[in-house]
């Protein structure tokens, strides 16, 4: 008795060849998933280094611009105790009630005068620090908008 094992054989050699050819296909896909995801953690590496820089420089500006904000004060509280020390000198050395009086409101009307311009400087000083640390997050909250979008 002779068995014809050839169509078995066939068939498990075609079986094998398809199990070969996928299992080369399954490599290459996971390849290259591995490729793109190293790119992406790669891309969201490089952002979040960015973003770290820029947070830092922020940092940076921010504690510079408070800085320059106490300095502003302290001329402020500088200016004004040289102001009252200067108007009392005046004051104690009046030859009169009325020459006290006018150094007395000379001396008020200089100080109000002078606290709306330090005001109006200091104002203007923090809207450009609010505005210099502002822009940067928008700029930001915009390029990943377009690029989201």
């Amino acid at each position: 008795m002779t068995t014809n094992t050839a169509p078995i054989d066939t068939v498990i050699e075609h079986a094998t060849e398809t199990t070969k050819a996928a299992g080369e296909r399954v490599r290459e896909f996971a390849q290259i998933g591995v490729r793109k995801a190293t790119e992406g953690f790669e891309q969201i590496s490089k952002a979040a280094q960015t973003a770290s820089e820029q947070l830092n420089v922020q940092a940076t500006q921010a504690r510079d611009n408070a800085a320059k904000a106490s300095l502003k004060l302290l001329e402020v509280a500088k200016e004004d105790a040289d102001a009252g020390f200067a108007a009392m000198r005046d004051f104690l050395a009046a030859k009169s009630p009325l020459e006290a009086f006018d150094v007395s409101a000379k001396y008020w009307r200089g100080r109000i005068e002078t606290r709306i311009a330090q005001a109006q400087d200091l104002g203007a000083f923090v809207r450009k620090t609010a505005d210099d640390a502002v822009r940067p997050v928008q700029e930001r909250i915009e390029k990943f908008a377009k690029a989201a979008a």
